[in-house]
């Protein structure tokens, strides 16, 4: 227990306190973590895990899988970006509890990023390294499905994922940017998180946690009825569903969760005895998510202030980075393609931010400040109206 001592007013020290434990609701107050820095270990994580199947393994395995059943470090590392993110989210809306903020700025946060990165991959990449003829490859109808499908992650079917003759001798071939896929769940959560908002399903602690045991319940008798995540078996975009909801419950119990090393441990060991059994991913999990907010909360760790969020744009130009190098040099292997991935990777990161990311993001901000006082405006002149709800009534004389 960490202990501090208290001066009296003649410079005699008092008996020594103990320090009050840390709680996530002092985490997740601004200044109060270091999620930047982590998520953008995590960006760098998936590239690691995408480079055992991106690149030929030379031999080795991805190290995660040999000691973790039925994951990688890209699952872990994806599983971090889902748990913050239903923190991050579920707070957001519940600070402002406005839907048009809330829409306007979580496009903003994803759409412009991707967007640009979707058009470098098509017209660049794309362009510079297919095999077919580059009119022919523009006015493909892959092309086209590909462009289509990834402007709004949503299609009827299966997202197309494959540009023509781009990548087609890769190890990996199937797949421009194979990262793309979370994108569309990342906004069907900000989505149910919207529409239980508004429900008021989030203004206390109690109905976040019903409302989540509702949805787990309806989904174990009926998963038909659950939108989106009506997969009745464990899946991969089920997994990536389950990761946000723990955010939201963390966030619902923020007030009491403590946060001490000295309980990561146990959760550790636990999960790392249970591997093999049925409850194998929950124990996983467990341990890794309060393992993030220990790390989180690590004062020294704090101390790293990123100036800008670089995961985003790592994490979505990781893949077709990789696959062009592979691409360029065939020969490569997993180990040594992530000296060269992972740099140019982070380059992509800091310019995304720099130049698209967080223009858009301040462009959004003021759009929304200055809708509201607009807003604000009208309907200060409407409170002279007759009639209107606003006016306040003649004082009696």
């Amino acid at each position: 227990m960490n202990f501090r001592t208290d001066q009296t007013g003649d410079g005699v020290a008092a008996a020594a306190v103990p320090r009050p434990a840390p709680r996530l609701a002092g985490i997740l107050m601004r200044g109060g973590n270091n999620f930047d820095l982590i998520r953008l270990v995590a960006a760098m994580t998936v590239i690691f895990g995408h480079s055992f199947y991106v690149f030929p393994t030379g031999g080795f395995q991805e190290p995660v899988t040999m000691l973790v059943k039925r994951n990688f470090s890209g699952t872990l590392a994806v599983g971090v970006f889902f748990f913050i993110s239903g923190m991050l989210i579920s707070q957001s809306f519940q600070r402002s509890n406005a839907p048009l903020r809330f829409v306007t700025m979580r496009a903003a946060r994803i759409y412009p990023g991707a967007i640009v990165c979707l058009f470098l991959t098509v017209f660049g990449v794309g362009a510079l390294v297919t095999s077919l003829p580059v009119g022919q490859y523009l006015t493909s109808a892959e092309t086209l499905c590909y462009l289509r499908d990834n402007w709004s992650f949503f299609a009827r079917g299966a997202l197309c994922q494959s540009l023509p003759g781009v990548f087609g001798s890769n190890h990996f071939p199937t797949a421009v940017n194979g990262s793309l896929w979370t994108l569309q769940s990342e906004i069907v959560c900000y989505i149910y998180v919207l529409v239980l908002g508004c429900l008021t399903c989030l203004r206390s602690p109690a109905r976040i946690l019903i409302t989540l045991a509702a949805i787990l319940a309806l989904h174990a008798v009926a998963p038909h009825w659950v939108p989106y995540f009506s997969d009745d078996h464990y899946t991969d975009t089920l997994k990536v569903g389950l990761f946000f909801m723990a955010g939201v419950a963390a966030f619902a119990v923020r007030d009491w969760l403590v946060i001490r090393l000295r309980y990561f441990l146990p959760l550790a060991v636990g999960a790392a005895l249970l591997q093999g059994t049925a409850v194998q991913e929950y124990a996983l999990y467990t341990a890794l998510f309060y393992g993030v907010l220990v790390a989180a909360a690590a004062p020294r760790l704090r101390r790293l202030v990123l100036p800008g969020d670089y995961s985003f744009g790592v994490y979505i130009y990781g893949w077709p980075i990789q696959q062009s190098v592979q691409h360029f040099w065939p020969e490569l292997t997993s180990y040594p393609s992530n000296l060269i991935c992972i740099p140019v990777a982070l380059l992509a990161g800091y310019l995304s931010w720099t130049l698209v990311e967080h223009p858009a993001l301040r462009g959004a901000e003021s759009l929304v400040k200055g809708g509201q006082k607009r807003f604000d405006s009208l309907l200060s002149k409407t409170a002279s109206l007759p009639f209107s709800p606003l006016r306040k009534p003649p004082r009696e004389k």
